[in-house]
C-alpha cells in the first residue's frame, strides 16, 4: 500500500486579512498540524502540496519567524512534504525566482522538496508523482504529455493551474489565463489522477473514465466571500495498492465562518455595493447631457443630491489639475 496526504494553497501569512476577526496564522498552523496527523494516521509515503505555500509574493514582507515555524511544524511529520511552485512562491511568474523566496529556502534546507518527479515503491508497487509548477503558457498539451513510463502501476500528476469539469469561459477572460478541462486532458496512458491548486473553490473529486480529478480548494479561507463562507477546507487522502486505488475527502476541524469573518463588515461593504449599483442605475436613467454648455453646467442640472454633485464637481477639478 502507498499513501498521500494532498493540499494545497495554504496562503500562509504572519497577519490576518481585513476581512478577518480570527487569528488567521492561528487557523493555518491548526490546518498544517493536521495534515501531519492525517499522514500519520494513514500511513503516507508523502505530503504532496498544490502550490501557493505562501500567500504574499515579496520575500521581504515574509519574516523569518514563519519559516521558521514551518520547519518546525513539518519537523513532526511522519514523511517527506513535496510541493509545486505556485504563483504566490514566485515573483512576476517567474519561476527562476523561487531561489530568492521563502520556498526557495524552505527547498534549500529540505524541508519541503521541489515536486518535479518522484517515485514511490512498495515491493512489486510503483507510483510515480509529476509536479506542474504554475505557468501563464501551460497548455493542453504539456499536461496530456505526462505518460507513464515502462513499470508505473500508477501516475499522478499535481498541477498548479485553473481547471474545472466544465468552466464557464469568464473565468478565463477574467483571469486570463488558461482553464483546462478535464476531458481534454485524458489520454491512455496519462495520469491516473489530476491534483489541481490554484482555484480555491471546491471542486469536489471527479470520474472521468477512471481517470480522478481531485480539486477541493485552498487549504486556507482568506478573502469574505460566499464561496468561504459555506466551504470548510479539505485534504485529499490517495491510496494505492496494486491493482487498485482511492481518493478521499478529509473536511479539516475549522472554527464556524461566523467566528472567523468579519459579517458586520461584510454587510456594510454589500450594503455599499448595492448603493453604489443603485448610483449607476440611476445615473444611467436620469442623465441627459447637453453638448451645448460646459461639464460642471450638466452636472448641476442632474437630479440629485447637492452633495453628490459637488463630490462630483471635486473629482472634475482634481482630474484637471493632475492633467493640466
Amino acid at each position: 500500500m502507498i499513501s498521500f496526504t494532498y493540499r494545497t494553497d495554504t496562503h500562509l501569512m504572519d497577519r490576518s486579512p481585513s476581512s478577518w476577526k480570527a487569528d488567521y496564522p492561528a487557523e493555518i498552523w491548526s490546518n498544517l498540524i493536521q495534515v501531519g496527523k492525517l499522514a500519520k494516521l494513514y500511513e503516507c509515503s508523502a505530503v504532496l502540496d498544490g502550490g501557493d505555500y505562501f500567500n504574499i509574493k515579496a520575500a521581504s514582507r515574509n519574516p523569518h519567524s514563519i519559516v521558521a515555524e514551518t520547519a518546525r511544524v513539518h519537523g513532526e511529520y511522519p514523511c517527506r512534504t513535496f510541493t509545486v511552485p505556485g504563483n504566490h512562491d514566485m515573483v512576476y511568474n517567474q519561476l527562476d525566482s523561487i531561489s530568492k523566496q521563502p520556498l526557495g529556502v524552505l527547498y534549500e534546507s529540505k524541508v519541503f522538496g521541489c515536486l518535479r518527479e518522484e517515485v514511490f515503491t512498495d515491493g512489486n508497487l510503483r507510483v510515480r508523482v509529476v509536479g506542474v509548477p504554475y505557468s501563464t503558457t501551460r497548455t493542453v498539451e504539456d499536461i496530456r504529455a505526462i505518460q507513464k513510463q515502462p513499470g508505473d502501476d500508477f501516475l499522478v500528476a499535481i498541477v498548479h493551474n485553473l481547471a474545472a469539469e466544465e468552466p464557464p469561459a469568464s473565468v478565463s477572460d477574467f483571469f486570463n489565463e488558461p482553464v483546462f478541462r478535464y476531458d481534454h486532458l485524458i489520454t491512455r496512458d496519462g495520469a491516473d489522477i489530476f491534483a489541481f491548486g490554484h482555484w480555491h473553490r471546491d471542486q469536489g473529486i471527479v470520474d472521468i473514465s477512471g481517470k480522478k480529478f481531485v480539486n477541493l480548494g485552498a487549504l486556507s479561507r482568506g478573502s469574505l466571500i460566499h464561496e468561504n463562507i459555506q466551504r470548510i477546507p479539505k485534504v485529499a487522502v490517495m491510496r494505492f495498492d496494486k491493482y487498485n486505488f482511492e481518493v478521499i475527502p478529509v473536511p479539516l476541524d475549522v472554527a464556524p465562518a461566523e467566528d472567523v469573518f468579519d459579517m458586520e463588515k461584510k454587510e456594510r461593504q454589500d450594503k455599499e455595493h448595492h448603493d453604489i449599483d443603485q448610483f449607476i442605475l440611476k445615473l444611467q436613467s436620469d442623465a441627459s447631457f447637453d453638448p451645448s454648455i460646459s461639464i460642471e453646467d450638466n452636472l448641476r442640472a442632474l437630479n440629485f443630491a447637492e452633495n453628490v454633485k459637488q463630490t462630483a464637481l471635486d473629482y472634475l477639478e482634481r482630474a484637471r489639475a493632475e492633467v493640466g
